[in-house]
């Protein structure tokens, strides 16, 4: 798995970023903004406590910064971290790799805090809440909408068990 040193992004109408094309391959992928990127680590670091680990964010995320602006909504940015850093998931060619390590491992420390917070009737499970996001996931596929990484990730860091 190759990963670029530049990339260009461009801003959908969904307001998140894209990645547009790159050195490598031209395939859509959400890529974390700035913003996002500085919510997602004050939101992961009360799982700390439940065993998720800012290394685990690291390692499933190559890093960027703004090069320059290209256009209007399109940027290119290139590998490296500063004060605005873009966060591209680290996938490998089989739609695997760091990205869905750390998906999982956040599912997990989820999972952990609900139950060590919480007072259910019965401990939640992963299973139960994997089973609710794909459900949500399979509307999606016949809307045909992507859903941007940061959205993948809040699903899981809003999840609860329905009541």
């Amino acid at each position: 798995m190759e990963i670029p040193e530049n990339l260009v992004a461009r801003l959908g109408e969904d307001y998140n970023w894209w990645v547009e094309q790159n050195s490598e391959d031209s395939k859509l992928r959400g890529i974390i903004d700035p913003r996002q990127v500085a919510h997602l680590r004050e939101a992961l670091d009360v799982y700390r406590t439940f065993g998720l680990s800012q290394e685990q964010f690291d390692d499933a995320f190559t890093f960027y910064t703004l090069d320059s602006e290209l256009d209007e909504g399109q940027v290119r940015l290139s590998r490296g971290e500063g004060s605005e850093t873009f966060a591209l998931p680290v996938i490998d060619d089989e739609g695997d790799g760091p990205y869905f390590d750390f998906f999982d491992a956040l599912a997990a420390a989820r999972i952990r805090k609900l139950n060590a917070t919480h007072k259910y009737k019965k401990k939640c499970t992963e299973d139960e809440m994997f089973a609710e996001l794909e459900a949500l996931d399979a509307e999606r596929y016949f809307s045909d909408e992507t859903i941007h990484c940061f959205d993948q990730l809040n699903e899981i860091l809003e999840w609860s068990p329905a009541a």
